[in-house]
């Protein structure tokens, strides 16, 4: 799966945020470039089946980060009634390296009551 699609400006907003892709001098009009791309893929092997690769790019987004986010398949047998988000496996190249990995787990007690987890390796806290 994937999808396509060219940053529009922003009537409202202040300085560069208010001119889009076509508002650029130096790009011709009418001009059909992306400027943003997402792409879901899957690797067909035994390890990774269902596994979705998710990758993002673009220009002028809300912010500026390059990361690979694997997204694992639920667990089968769902006792928590649907409220558990998939476990993820984080790695963010830019800004602040990082290497994390949110789960959620079973907060301690008698109760079936789930939590989000994160074990978190940032470069810059851990190499001050």
């Amino acid at each position: 799966d994937v999808v396509l699609g060219q940053y529009v400006g922003d009537p409202s907003g202040e300085g560069d945020s208010k001119l889009g892709y076509l508002d650029d001098p130096t790009v011709p009009k009418g001009s059909c470039t992306p400027t943003f791309a997402t792409a879901v893929l899957y690797v067909q092997n035994e390890r990774w089946d269902g596994i979705p690769f998710i990758l993002r790019c673009g220009k002028a987004l809300n912010e500026r980060k390059a990361e690979v986010r694997l997204q694992f398949t639920d667990v089968p047998g769902d006792i928590f009634a649907g409220r558990c988000q998939r476990n993820e496996l984080v790695v963010r190249v830019q800004p602040d390296e990082a290497i994390y990995l949110k789960m959620m787990t079973k907060r301690p007690g008698v109760f079936f009551s789930p939590e989000e987890t994160e074990l978190d390796l940032t470069y810059r806290s851990r190499y001050k």
